[in-house]
C-alpha cells in the first residue's frame, strides 16, 4: 500500500557540497541529505527544520525508505544512511528486547520490528547509533555515533496541493517547509505539502505582478489560499479548456467554470472537488467519497463486516504469518514470540547461549532452547536448586587408616605422633626411629581416627586438628588401597619375627639336651664314691713279717 501512494517528486537544491533528494508521499515527504555529518548533526538538522531522522518501525517504511534510495542519484549502494535508532550513553545493551537496549529518537521510542545485521556491540558506557546501507539490504548495523554518514529526514504533513498552473507569463517559487531553499516549478514538483508557501511573479519587468498563495485545507480539501488565476490572459473555453477542470462555457466577461454532479467549484473557480458525502456517514472507521456517493472502508488489520459498515478484526495468525514461531493475534495487528530459551532476531528465533549469562555456579552445558548445569569433582548441587553446588565431605566415608579432614573439593589423611602417611596418601606405617613392634592396636587406632570432633571453621565429622596432617591430597579413588597397605605391613613383620623364633626355639631345645647329659654324668660319678673299704686283717700280719 505504501508503494502505491509514493508519487514522483525529485528536486535537487544546491548549497555548497549538500544536496537534497526529495520524495513526498500521500502523508509524508523524505529527504536525502548527500552530505556526511555525525549522528547528533544529522538529528539537529531535521528536527530544526520541523522533521525527524527517519525510522523503520514496520516493513512499509522500510519499503518506503528503499523506493526513495534506489531513484537517489550520487547515493553509492555502500553509502551509510543514519536512521533514528541509538543506544544511549550509561544505557546497556540489552539481547533480551527486540531493539537490543537501543530507542527511536521519536515517539513511540520503542517497537517490536528488528532489521539487524549482526549483534551490536554489548556495552553499558558507549553511546551507539544505527546505519543502512542498500548493499546490506537496509539491515541495521551499529557503529560510533561519531562517525559521518549520510541521513535521511521524515516530514509529516496533512495533506498535499498540485503545483500551480499559470494563465500567462509569469515565475513560482515554492518555499517548502522542510528546504531552507525555495524550489521553481522548473523542478518538475509532483505534489507540495501543506504550509508550502507560493510566491508569483507576472508580468515582464514594467508590468510586473507579485503575488503570495498558501497551500492550506478547507471543508478538508487542500488547495491554494486564493482564488485568482494567476497571470491570466483573456480566456477562451476553446484554449486549455478555459482553464476549467470540468465544463466550460463562455460569457461576456471570459469563461465560467462548472462542475458534474456530485462535485463542486473550489475557492479558485477553477477546480472541481468531491462533495463530502461522507458527512454523517455510517461507516464505523473510514469513510471514501466516490462518484455515486460514498464507501466504507477499514483500517490496516480490519476487514470490512458482511453489513458493509462495520469492521471485523483480521486474525493473522491463521495465515502462518510467523512460521514455526508462536503467534499472538492484536486487535488489527500482530506480533511474533518464540519458545522459552529462544529470542527473535531479524525476524526469526535463535537459541539463547545462557552459559554466557552465568546462571550457573559451576559447569554450564547449553542446549537448543535450555541449559543445564553441573558440579567439579568433589561438589554436588542442592536439592532446591541444581544450579548452585555445595562441598561434599568426602571424611564422613571415612576414606582415610587414621585422621581424615575434609577441605573444598577433597579432603587429605594424616597419622598421629610416630607415625607417616604411606605412599597411598591414605594409610599409616612407623616412622624412621620407631620400631614395628611399637605400632598400635589396629582397634585402638580405628576408633582414635573415627572418633568426631569439630574443627574451627568447618562443619561436619573430623578426627584431628589441621595441625596434625601432611600436605598430601588425595581423593576418594584410594580408599580401596588402605585395607592392602595395612596388610603389606603386617605381612612384613610376621616375616621378620617367624625365623627369629625358630632360632630361639633350637637354641632351647640344644641347650636343655646338652644340660640333661651333663647331668646324668654327675650323678654317674657321684655314685661310686659312696662306697667304703673294710679291712681283712691281712696287712697287718703282713706288717709283722716284715717287721
Amino acid at each position: 500500500m505504501m508503494l502505491a501512494l509514493i508519487l514522483a517528486l525529485s528536486c535537487f537544491v544546491a548549497d555548497g557540497t549538500d544536496r537534497v533528494i526529495t520524495t513526498c508521499t500521500a502523508e509524508a515527504c523524505l529527504t536525502l541529505h548527500l552530505e556526511e555529518k555525525r549522528f547528533k548533526n544529522a538529528s539537529d538538522d531535521c528536527v530544526n527544520n520541523g522533521g525527524k531522522l527517519v525510522t523503520m518501525r514496520n516493513e512499509d517504511e522500510l519499503q518506503s525508505i528503499k523506493s526513495a534510495l534506489s531513484g537517489a542519484g550520487g547515493f553509492s549502494v555502500h553509502s551509510k544512511l543514519w536512521i533514528g535508532l541509538a543506544l544511549q550513553k550509561r544505557r546497556c545493551t540489552d539481547f533480551t528486547e527486540e531493539l537490543h537496549g537501543f530507542r527511536w529518537t521519536s515517539e513511540p521510542a520503542d517497537s517490536k520490528y528488528s532489521y539487524w545485521k549482526k549483534k551490536p556491540l554489548g556495552t553499558c558506557t558507549e553511546k551507539r547509533c544505527v546505519s543502512i546501507s542498500l548493499a546490506d539490504g537496509l539491515k541495521w548495523t551499529d557503529s560510533s555515533c561519531r562517525d559521518s554518514a549520510f541521513f535521511m529526514c521524515k516530514f509529516l504533513f496533512k495533506g498535499m496541493c498540485k503545483p500551480m498552473a499559470l494563465e500567462g507569463p509569469g515565475d513560482v517559487k515554492y518555499n517548502v517547509p522542510f528546504l531552507s531553499e525555495p524550489l521553481t516549478r522548473n523542478e518538475r514538483l509532483a505534489m507540495l505539502p501543506h504550509g508550502t508557501g507560493a510566491e508569483v511573479l507576472c508580468g515582464g519587468s514594467e508590468d510586473a505582478e507579485f503575488f503570495f498563495s498558501l497551500c492550506d485545507s478547507k471543508d478538508g480539501v487542500f488547495g491554494w489560499t486564493n482564488s485568482e488565476s494567476f497571470c491570466a490572459r483573456r480566456k477562451s473555453c476553446k484554449r486549455r479548456n478555459g482553464g476549467c477542470e470540468h465544463r466550460c462555457s463562455e460569457t461576456g466577461a471570459g469563461v465560467r467554470c462548472e462542475c458534474r454532479d456530485g462535485y463542486y467549484l473550489k475557492d479558485d473557480k477553477a477546480s472541481c472537488a468531491l462533495r463530502n458525502s461522507c458527512e454523517n456517514s455510517p461507516c464505523a472507521s473510514k469513510c471514501v467519497p466516490t462518484a455515486a456517493g460514498f464507501a466504507c472502508a477499514c483500517a490496516e488489520g480490519f476487514d470490512l463486516a458482511e453489513d458493509g459498515v462495520g469492521c471485523v478484526d483480521v486474525d493473522e495468525c491463521r495465515r502462518a504469518t510467523c512460521g514455526e514461531q508462536r503467534c499472538r493475534n492484536t486487535p488489527g495487528s500482530y506480533f511474533c514470540e518464540c519458545e522459552p530459551g529462544f529470542r527473535l532476531v531479524a525476524g526469526k528465533c535463535e537459541d539463547v547461549d545462557e552459559c554466557t549469562e552465568g546462571r550457573c555456579e559451576q559447569g554450564c552445558l547449553n542446549s537448543q532452547g535450555s541449559f543445564s548445569c553441573y558440579c567439579h569433582a568433589g561438589y554436588s548441587s542442592t536439592l532446591n536448586d541444581s544450579r548452585r553446588c555445595v562441598d561434599i565431605d568426602e571424611c564422613v566415608g571415612r576414606p582415610c587408616e587414621d585422621l581424615c579432614l575434609n577441605t573444598l573439593g577433597s579432603f587429605k589423611c594424616a597419622c598421629r605422633e610416630n607415625f607417616i602417611l604411606a605412599k597411598n596418601g591414605i594409610g599409616c606405617v612407623p616412622g624412621p626411629t620407631e620400631k614395628p613392634l611399637n605400632s598400635p592396636p589396629s582397634g585402638r587406632r580405628e576408633a582414635f581416627a573415627t572418633k568426631p570432633s569439630r574443627l574451627p571453621g568447618t562443619s561436619g565429622p573430623t578426627t584431628a586438628s589441621p595441625l596434625a596432617f601432611t600436605n598430601a591430597k588425595t581423593d576418594s579413588s584410594k580408599h580401596q588401597e588402605s585395607f592392602l597397605g595395612g596388610s603389606w605391613v603386617l605381612a612384613c613383620v610376621v616375616g621378620s619375627v617367624v625365623p627369629l623364633v625358630a632360632v630361639i626355639v633350637v637354641i632351647s631345645v640344644f641347650v636343655v639336651y646338652r644340660w640333661k647329659r651333663a647331668r646324668k654324668a654327675a650323678l654317674k660319678n657321684a655314685t661310686a664314691d659312696n662306697y667304703c673299704w673294710v679291712s681283712s686283717g691281712l696287712d697287718k700280719e703282713r706288717k709283722n713279717a716284715f717287721n
